[in-house]
Formats: C-alpha cells, structure tokens, sequence
C-alpha cells in the first residue's frame, strides 16, 4: 500500500530553474502551480502545469476550481511563515 501522500507538496528543481518554486497538488486534479510576481505589489498563486485537466475535472464550477486554489494559497503562506520561524529560530541557536 502506498503512503498517503499531502495534499500540497513543494517542488522545487535548483539545478535548472533555481528562481522558482512550485505546489504540486497531489490529488485528483492534479497540477503544478507557482507564485507569479506581476510586480512588486501583485502576487498570485497559478497553475503552470496540469497532469489532469484541471477545468474538465471541474465540470464548468469555476468556483470550486477558485476554491480549491485559495487553499492552496492559504497552504503556501502558511508554509512561508513556517520558513521564516524556522529561519528565526536558525539565528536564536546560532547566537547561543
């Protein structure tokens, strides 16, 4: 049996593409998305990648497609605040 996997998973490739990360969804439909900088005020989180057909799955509910990225925009900030506690809590054991 296979380990159940998250339902978001970061990717990243450091060799050829260094300057982005990606958000895999792992489940049904699944897709790779990124944060895109349109500027330095506007950020968004979206899909680059599709392994499903993500508005197919959707069966004509734009909604529940927005829904299920908001999620993932939510997982993602969180993960971010996660690496900077993580990176905080590097700079308090380093000065001890």
């Amino acid at each position: 049996m296979m380990a159940q996997l998250p339902k978001f998973m970061i990717a990243d490739d450091p060799i050829t593409d260094p300057d982005n990360e990606y958000i895999f969804h792992t489940e049904k439909p699944r897709f790779f998305a990124k944060r895109v900088e349109e500027d330095e005020e506007t950020a968004y989180i979206d899909i680059v990648e599709e392994l499903d057909n993500v508005d197919e799955f959707f069966h004509n509910e734009p909604e529940k497609k927005q829904e299920l990225l908001e999620q993932l925009e939510d997982w993602y900030y969180s993960y971010m605040e996660w690496l900077d506690e993580d990176a905080d809590e590097d700079d308090e054991d380093e000065e001890e």
